[in-house]
């Protein structure tokens, strides 16, 4: 009963925290932003290249070649599939780098990964590992592209009201995080700690190190571009992946990856942003 109840409020406190985030994100968002962003089409290209193919077929080759347990394997799988950190403008903020392009990005992301989730984790997946794409697919559409639909249209035609809206539902947002994490931290503490020595956290470490690397580099001349895209692609869609993991896979080490590899690419995200923010702020 106590398990159950558990696994209710997850997944409750899961929805809300992406609904409202992914809301929250559209309530900031301007057709503008999203536009410029899409005008980048050379620099656009390259960021869902490295966020759509190249992160996927990273974690889909380092898991096929270590001896990974399934649901290791569909942790780390599922988390790198997922783009789209919808914290990308705080990482942004934090370095100094190109605001308007990390919100544009973000929903870009956001948008296309409705089919691009589903889709990859159709191909990539273990044999062993059985899920409905179709599903998952309804999930994304409706817990993350509905919502940042919704905020960009307020936006768009009522700005006032988004400006009024924006506070409280970011203060949802943050507040359903921040419990959320304490919780599952209670939780799978002891299977987190558990994942030492099972070699995932050192494919973790490496998927996120190679995707800072990788978005760096492929961010064109703008330094503070090849920021934006080397942060954003390493910390990852945690919020839906973790509705997908609570609601989409019955072993819980999926989630319990899922939360390791998202610890890890949020701080060596946000420790690198500060870095960069604290140099071009001298």
């Amino acid at each position: 009963m106590e398990e159950a109840l558990i696994d209710t409020v997850v997944d409750v406190g899961t929805g809300v925290f992406v609904l409202s985030t992914m809301l929250a994100m559209g309530l900031t968002l301007s057709t503008d932003q999203l536009l410029a962003a899409v005008g980048k089409r050379r620099l656009m290209t390259k960021s869902l290249l490295v966020n759509l193919v190249a992160v996927p077929l990273l974690a889909y080759l380092l898991v096929r070649m270590l001896p990974l347990e399934p649901a290791y394997a569909a942790g780390i799988l599922l988390i790198s599939v997922a783009p789209g950190a919808p914290f990308g403008p705080k990482l942004a903020e934090l370095s100094n780098s190109d605001l308007a392009f990390a919100s544009g990005l973000m929903a870009v992301l956001g948008v296309v990964s409705v089919v691009t989730i589903p889709v990859t984790l159709a191909l990539l997946l273990p044999e062993s590992v059985v899920v409905d794409p179709l599903a998952i697919g309804g999930i994304v559409l409706g817990i993350q592209l509905v919502p940042l639909l919704v905020g960009l249209a307020v936006t768009s035609h009522y700005p006032r009201l988004a400006n009024s809206l924006y506070p409280p539902v970011q203060r949802v947002s943050d507040y359903s995080f921040f419990s959320l994490l304490v919780l599952l931290l209670l939780v799978y503490f002891e299977d987190m700690i558990g994942l030492f020595g099972t070699g995932t956290l050192l494919v973790s470490i490496g998927i996120v190190a190679a995707s800072l690397l990788l978005g760096y580099v492929l961010g064109g001349p703008a330094r503070t571009r090849r920021e934006v895209l080397a942060t954003t692609t390493a910390a990852r869609n945690a919020a839906i992946a973790l509705f997908i993991a609570t609601t989409s896979f019955s072993d819980p080490n999926v989630l319990t990856i899922v939360l390791a590899f998202s610890f890890i690419g949020v701080v060596g995200s946000a420790g690198l942003a500060r870095m960069w923010g604290r140099r071009t702020s001298r």
